[in-house]
């Protein structure tokens, strides 16, 4: 479970663990990151600095390859067990691949540069060798969203020249594209969300982070539950809460998902605060999240408010309206919505030459 309220954390449906291993790689960060430096530069990739907060299966890196400035995640399961280890080498070889034919396929999904294994060195140091339990190193080379994603954007103290709200509306247009062509493909991302909207310019972004989408042809059962729960479709918390019903979680809960972000963007508010704020009163995380996904599963209305726009109030309703009535097609909902931006930036452009001819 991805826990977009307290960082990027990856884990099952059970209780979320920190881990005892990412504390003490953390004690050791310095020998620890010397080492990547020194793999990856027999790889032609040059590392530059850490882009996030490390997860238990992953780090990125801000870096340079072929002369270009890229971003490179790289596999580094900090677990205990071998076997979650090895478990998840095969699915992030996997979100490489998927990645990789994704991004040829539409100039809107995060564009693959180079994806492979790196190996350790033969003489690397006792104190470290517990941190790189799989002793190759898979990784992928991606371009890099000069402003980042949308949710550090969004949350920025200050705002940035050209990032306006109507900016920021257009470039999640552009990256809805990328997530039609995975719909076409049969791909459920299944993780929509600020975090992997990649801004690239102004009114251009991406969709990235395919590691927990599912070819729906290829259906895994006993899979962790991996979701984000602020973003999570009604259908992927009751999932994650009952174990059931898993059937249900498929492209019609990206469209949920996306319908969140486009509320939040255009209103400034989450319709499920309510929730955490009333979760925060358990002072215990599992109790956090379950009073959370337990608002989205019963998908509880109370935080939805009326913009007073019929056309925006109307697709934000039938995107997030129950599974069975819900619109399928994410490209219709992105239609609407670039017309509602068009009247948007028509609306501002009015006002403002009014004030010029006052």
């Amino acid at each position: 479970m991805a826990v977009e309220d307290t960082g990027v954390e990856t884990t099952t449906a059970g209780t979320p663990q920190s881990s005892e291993l990412l504390r003490r790689r953390e004690i050791h960060a310095a020998a620890f990151e010397a080492t990547l430096k020194e793999v990856f530069l027999a790889q032609g990739i040059q590392l530059v600095e850490p882009l996030a907060k490390a997860s238990k299966e992953t780090v990125v890196y801000a870096g340079r390859y072929h002369g270009e400035s890229v971003a490179v995640k790289i596999f580094i399961p900090a677990v205990e067990e071998i076997e979650d280890a090895l478990s998840g080498f095969g699915a992030f070889k996997v979100e490489c691949e998927k990645t990789m034919i994704l991004s040829r396929r539409s100039p809107h999904i995060l564009q693959v540069m180079e994806y492979g294994d790196a190996e350790l060195p033969h003489d690397l140091a006792e104190e470290l060798r517990e941190f790189f339990p799989v002793k190759l190193l898979p990784f992928m080379v991606t371009e890099r969203a000069r402003f980042g994603s949308l949710d550090r954007v969004m949350r920025a103290p200050r705002k940035t020249p050209g990032l306006d709200r109507m900016s920021l509306l257009e470039a999640l247009s552009a990256a809805t594209e990328g997530i039609h062509e995975a719909h076409l493909h049969h791909v459920a991302h299944r993780d929509i969300k600020p975090q992997n909207i990649l801004v690239f310019a102004p009114g251009v972004a991406k969709i990235a982070d395919f590691g927990i989408a599912r070819w729906r042809t290829r259906r895994v059962h006993r899979e962790s539950v991996m979701l984000t729960p602020k973003y999570a479709s009604p259908e992927q918390a009751f999932y994650a809460l009952t174990g059931e019903h898993e059937q249900l979680v498929e492209v019609r809960g990206d469209v949920y998902s996306w319908a969140i972000m486009v509320y939040e963007l255009v209103t400034g508010h989450h319709p499920f605060t309510w929730a955490v704020t009333a979760g925060a009163a358990t002072k215990e995380p599992l109790g956090q999240q379950r009073v959370l996904l337990k608002a989205i599963a019963a998908n509880d209305r109370r935080g939805f408010a009326a913009t007073g726009d019929i056309t925006f109030d109307s697709l934000i309703d039938n995107c997030t309206t129950d599974l069975k009535r819900r619109i399928g097609d994410i490209s219709l909902a992105n239609r609407v919505l670039r017309q509602f931006v068009a009247r948007m930036r028509a609306s501002l452009n009015e006002s403002g030459t009014h004030a010029t001819h006052k």
